[in-house]
């Protein structure tokens, strides 16, 4: 199988879940041997980039991946930039692959990678991964209300001209139904955690309850809310300990001895100490897709406290519970995890380990792209 694989960024180069997603997809198709050209912008807005990519590939890798860099031009901060962005990012990888595309059994496009491949002639079938179709999920302000707003008919340009379009399901799903998306082209897909993620031991409790978040400072993460409930919790007394990991700006910081910024880590093997040393994973974001984040916190035995939006349903069953992304609602969260029985957490936890386990190690997640892949080849030679 070859396939031409478009992304805006990989993991370490680029950080964000579509650009981890796309490395760790990337490899695992390596490994089933199937031939991957792996087209990337690197650091987002630089017009080169240097790397034999050795640091992040094996070498048995690279010999079934083929990256090519090709630049994310900047092209300005006006309201919709980011369309004429990824519009002309697209185009330009055309340029780049066009005469070689007959080359290819099918397209995987990440974001709007894929956009000039859906106007053209070929008999390539492109699979869309639009993630968490955030513009079509709750706008937590004005500004973003309007970003939403401007991406919409782009989106839906994009879904009636791809062959395929993929699904992490949960509200993604309802969203595409409401589209009016036909089931014919939708492929279910989940995220994945790799195997190296799943802790080995036995989750414990802590004494005094220990809650995490993880993420970067941006409006939609639902962290002004956070910041709210857990005044309101201290205000009230409750016991309990609160950790931050990711760059949160000094000015938007609680200061308070049980609460902890332990600032942007990168480091796989602290995050996991510091997982291993938690009760919950807390996410209260307004819009999602299926947070690489929480499935990370599920393989270390963290119970998930996470509000219904995106695909975060998908991942909730036994291990947590699902609230809304108003400040009562997350602290009513927190405390309902604060007061939890001993017994109760330690099944919820045991439950969260166990269903990463059973649905949604890369491994697993990998095979049943691999079977949706074989099908779309299939059906597309058969109407050559």
């Amino acid at each position: 199988m070859n396939i031409l694989f478009l992304t805006d960024g990989i993991t370490p180069y680029n950080t964000g879940g579509m650009q981890k997603h796309s490395y760790v997809m990337s490899k695992l198709l390596a490994h089933h041997k199937c031939q991957v050209t792996l087209v990337h912008s690197g650091y987002t807005y630089q017009t080169e980039f240097k790397s034999d990519y050795t640091d992040i590939f094996t070498p048995e890798e690279l010999e079934f991946i083929t990256p090519i860099f090709v630049p994310f031009i900047q092209l300005g901060r006006l309201p919709g930039h980011y369309i004429k962005e990824s519009k002309n990012y697209s185009h330009n990888i055309y340029n780049e692959i066009g005469n070689r595309l007959s080359d290819y059994d099918l397209i995987y496009a990440q974001g709007f990678t894929g956009w000039h491949f859906l106007k053209n002639e070929h008999n390539i079938p492109v699979i869309v991964n639009l993630h968490g179709f955030e513009m079509f999920q709750k706008a937590p302000n004005l500004k973003v209300k309007l970003e939403h707003f401007l991406l919409r008919p782009f989106v839906k340009q994009t879904l009636h001209k791809a062959d395929f379009i993929l699904s992490f399901g949960g509200q993604i799903n309802d969203i595409l139904s409401d589209l009016k998306v036909a089931k014919s082209k939708i492929i279910h897909q989940s995220n994945g955690i790799e195997a190296s993620w799943i802790n080995v031991t036995q989750p414990t409790v802590n004494s005094i309850k220990t809650f995490t978040f993880i993420g970067r400072y941006e409006r939609r993460k639902g962290i002004e809310e956070l910041t709210l409930a857990i005044k309101a919790l201290i205000n009230q007394n409750e016991h309990f300990s609160f950790n931050f990991i990711g760059p949160i700006p000094e000015d938007k910081q609680i200061k308070h001895q049980q609460i902890n910024y332990l600032g942007e880590i990168k480091n796989a093997d602290k995050i996991k100490y510091l997982l291993d040393k938690s009760d919950f994973l807390i996410s209260p974001s307004y819009a999602e897709g299926m947070p690489t984040v929480i499935l990370e916190a599920m393989a270390r035995g963290n119970a998930i406290i996470a509000t219904d939006v995106g695909a975060n349903r998908q991942m909730i069953n036994g291990n947590g519970f699902l609230i809304d992304y108003t400040p009562t609602s997350i602290q009513n969260g927190i405390k309902k995890g604060i007061h939890l029985s001993e017994s109760k957490l330690l099944a919820m936890k045991t439950n969260a380990l166990k269903l990463v386990k059973s649905t949604f190690t890369w491994e697993k997640v990998i095979e049943q792209q691999l079977i949706a892949f074989e099908k779309i080849i299939n059906k597309k030679s058969d109407l050559k």
